[in-house]
């Protein structure tokens, strides 16, 4: 990961763009704890919705079992815990947007390591709170979904077995444009076009 995104940089750099090292402050662990609370209530809120449009109740017979585990944490949480779980993350959105607006784009790996074996991510998980651990290797990628900010992943980096290594651009708040532009860049000094996995579909 670290190889893909140094490679990446000093592409940027030979095309002319300044580089700075920037350690973005967040506590990642507890983010994460409040981002999962408040997505279960969503999933509970969209499931319940779900019922209306099909007519009958979800039931754990219709959806895997971290699915339900996940309805039914959201719906045992309070609305007092619902509120203030997604104020804290606004906050945490709004720190993350003044942080990085100093640079035109943020560079990191897409995940913490090569994507996980098939299997990984047990869908008949039932502990919720299990589940969401195994999640650490988003940590690079979940702080915009809270934040809105956007960003892309490229594949810019080749594992030594032949998988593809993304590496992500994010932007300042609402500059979709230098992240498409930069993209472009790279994708024409680093090109992916025809590099294949050794499986692909």
């Amino acid at each position: 990961m670290k190889a893909a995104v140094l490679a990446t940089v000093a592409t940027l750099e030979r095309l002319g763009h300044d580089v700075d090292e920037h350690d973005m402050p967040l506590d990642a662990n507890g983010v994460w704890t409040t981002y999962t609370n408040m997505t279960c209530v969503q999933t509970a809120a969209t499931f319940d919705h779900l019922e209306t449009v099909i007519g009958r109740p979800v039931t754990p017979g219709y959806v895997e079992a971290v699915t339900w585990a996940i309805i039914e944490r959201g719906r045992a949480t309070s609305g007092i815990r619902h509120i203030r779980d997604v104020e804290q993350l606004r906050q945490v959105g709004r720190d993350i947007v003044g942080d990085l607006n100093g640079y035109d784009l943020f560079v990191t790996p897409t995940l913490t390591q090569l994507p996980r074996p098939f299997g990984y991510y047990d869908m008949s998980e039932t502990d919720i709170d299990r589940y969401n651990a195994k999640w650490t290797d988003a940590v690079f990628a979940f702080p915009f979904n809270i934040s809105g900010q956007p960003a892309i992943s490229l594949p810019l980096g080749w594992s030594k077995g032949g998988v593809p290594i993304g590496v992500q651009l994010v932007g300042r708040y609402g500059d979709e444009a230098t992240v498409l532009a930069a993209s472009a860049q790279l994708e024409q000094a680093m090109p992916w076009r025809d590099r294949r996995p050794p499986v692909s579909a």
